[in-house]
């Protein structure tokens, strides 16, 4: 034992405040080098000098710093802790809600597009609207060369093709949909590829679109057909 381990021992035991038997001691100060026979002669000496407060439950032993020996603070020590622990409380409530408002804004940001995502878009709109606008104007140069007769004429036939085509696409698919009920693990679509068969989503029609035109004139809206 010497009085650096004595020293040791004392300043472990202040710094912990807490009890601690030998064995957490001897952890503790490895760091140190001190011994366990050294940690063990130091507390009986710190004991003995009244520094240090023993207790026994059983073989097990523990050891804290003797109360009576500890400074005590003045009625000024103590209510500077607490203004300082009632800042630290505030310093804290503030970081959370700085946490909370940046964990906010983050989610907000994940929602939105980036650059490169609008960029994308912009070019697309901008594709899609010169495509309109080239067949815009192949429509406005066609249109006087088609007499009344010739587009009532091709009116009419569309008319018929979407009977034709509504009629016929709801006869597929009443079959089609008792083949995929008794068909339950298969994959539609690639089914659908396997027997070439191609909808009109692939063939890149729509019913609507075409209904829509037959609807452009008062007789035609009269007998407008109802997409499926």
């Amino acid at each position: 034992m010497t009085s650096a381990s004595i020293k040791a021992v004392f300043d472990l035991l202040r710094e912990r405040n807490a009890p601690l038997n030998v064995q957490l001691m001897v952890d503790n100060l490895q760091t140190k080098k001190v011994k366990k026979s050294q940690v063990e002669k130091s507390l009986d000496s710190l004991v003995s000098e009244g520094k240090v407060t023993r207790k026994e439950f059983g073989k097990q032993k523990i050891f804290f710093l003797a109360q009576a020996k500890l400074d005590k603070a003045t009625p000024e020590e103590v209510g500077a802790l607490k203004t300082k622990a009632a800042d630290l409380k505030n310093e804290v409530a503030k970081e959370k809600e700085d946490a909370g408002a940046i964990r906010k804004e983050l989610a907000r940001l994940k929602t939105q597009l980036t650059e490169e995502e609008i960029r994308e878009r912009t070019r697309r709109c901008e594709k899609s609207v010169a495509e309109k606008r080239e067949r815009l104007q192949k429509l406005e140069k066609a249109s006087g060369s088609i007499s009344k007769s010739k587009f009532s004429e091709t009116r009419l036939q569309l008319q018929n093709n979407l009977v034709l085509w509504r009629k016929h696409r709801k006869s597929f698919y009443g079959i089609w949909n008792q083949i995929m009920e008794s068909m339950e693990t298969a994959n539609e679509k690639k089914l659908m590829d396997d027997v070439c068969i191609e909808t009109d989503e692939a063939a890149g029609v729509k019913f609507a679109d075409l209904n829509e035109l037959v609807a452009g004139s008062a007789a035609a809206k009269k007998r407008k057909l109802s997409p499926l």
